[in-house]
């Protein structure tokens, strides 16, 4: 199976770019660590690391929602999501439910239970590093894939592919080329850079990428075969073992937002939280914690609806009430575009502007109409790409650069 999407490729460099740039900032910040007082330097320490890596996630979440959209509109199709992921939602929280400063504190443990079994300061620091470093590549990835999970959700009938690269491991390798319910959870390992890439069931046929894993054993030179699988698991799938039972796929592996912590967190039920402000407009008080998203997805029982509506509760979609505003927005673009004749004050400010015009552009496709010319179809990659800037500009409220 061989999945060709300039889109995938092109997310898959910008997440390598951001995952780098996060391991080295952890690398740099852990240099800084004192030997003789390793928890309370850490502390003081990493308030910078940790700022940095919550805009890393959440430019890993944007990137992944972005390419979910248009690796739809590569296949031809465009399905409106009833809602929009939000990818703010992931920034300052690890995919297992934890905050990020409590997710860091496992390297500072690590390295003194080092210490006190043994181990010299400088192989403690050392052993710290090394897991500082895969649990920063591990959250970067998984926050792509939940907030890839999280796009797939909101899009009716679509599920996903799992795709690997070619010189993924054995257990990877049994799994890609299957297609799974928005719902299945993504089983990865430390290091593990699958991917998933969102369609139908029956354009994952119609494409050729549901693929038998034997094909893929078979594509293989002996030497890689024993290489990848082990000499003797190799032998045994040649001499006719099922390679299923050979291999076990879950073996080392756990799904995106499990394995480390339990399925609630409390990320955006601060003051000024998305799903603080969603539930207090609901309730009229503050709730205290939220499920994640893997968390919801084992509880609403594969149901897409009832998935939906828990994420929306819980603030990982952009409120979508703007709809019935857009009639007040056309009048007020309509006064400023007038505004010398009609003797009108400007009152909207740049950042304003670009969130309005986003609103109008993603309601002309949401009407089916072409926004750029009214007089030409609408494409699925237009619709995409409207869909993508009406979300960054919403988010971002309207601002170009975020601190």
């Amino acid at each position: 199976m061989a999945v060709e999407s300039q889109v995938l490729a092109y997310s898959q460099k910008r997440l390598a770019t951001l995952e780098l740039a996060a391991d080295r900032a952890a690398r740099r910040t852990w240099n800084r660590v004192d030997a003789n007082n390793i928890q309370a330097s850490w502390k003081s320490i990493s308030r910078d690391f940790l700022t940095l890596f919550s805009t890393i996630q959440t430019k890993s979440a944007e990137t992944a929602i972005d390419a979910s959209g248009m690796m739809l509109a590569e296949q031809g199709v465009y399905v409106t999501p009833h809602a929009l992921a939000n990818p703010n939602a992931f920034a300052g929280w690890a995919p297992s439910g934890l905050d990020i400063a409590s997710y860091f504190q496992s390297p500072v443990f690590a390295a003194l239970h080092a210490i006190r079994t043994g181990s010299s300061p400088l192989e403690a620091l050392e052993y710290g590093r090394n897991l500082l470093v895969m649990l920063t590549s591990l959250a970067v990835m998984d926050t792509a894939r939940q907030a890839e999970s999280l796009d797939i959700t909101s899009r009716p009938k679509v599920g996903y592919v799992r795709v690997e690269s070619a010189t993924c491991c054995d257990r990877c390798m049994i799994l890609a080329g299957k297609w799974f319910r928005f719902n299945e959870g993504f089983l990865c390992h430390p290091h593990c850079h699958g991917r998933h890439v969102p369609c139908s069931q029956g354009m994952a046929k119609q494409q050729g990428w549901i693929s038998d894993p034997m094909e893929g054993f078979k594509s293989l030179s002996r030497e890689e075969q024993d290489k990848r699988f082990g000499a003797n698991y190799a032998q045994a799938i040649r001499d006719g073992a099922d390679i299923y039972q050979v291999v076990n796929s879950k073996r080392g592996m756990r799904k995106v937002g499990k394995g480390y912590t339990a399925l609630t967190t409390s990320e955006g039920t601060t003051r000024y939280g998305w799903a603080s402000m969603q539930y207090a407009q609901q309730s009229g008080r503050r709730m205290k914690r939220r499920l994640s998203i893997d968390g919801i997805y084992s509880l609403t029982g594969g149901d897409r609806e009832k998935t939906i509506a828990a994420l929306k509760a819980n603030g990982y979609f952009v409120d979508n009430d703007w709809r019935g505003k857009v009639p007040e927005i056309r009048k007020s673009m309509w006064l400023h575009d007038n505004t010398y004749r009609q003797g009108r004050v400007e009152l909207l400010t740049a950042a304003e502007k670009r969130v309005q015009t986003a609103k109008l552009r993603y309601e002309a496709v949401l009407e089916g109409r072409n926004p750029n010319d009214g007089r030409m179809p609408l494409t699925p990659e237009i619709a995409a790409q409207c869909e993508r800037e009406y979300r960054r500009w919403v988010t971002s409220g309207g601002q170009i650069f975020q601190q």
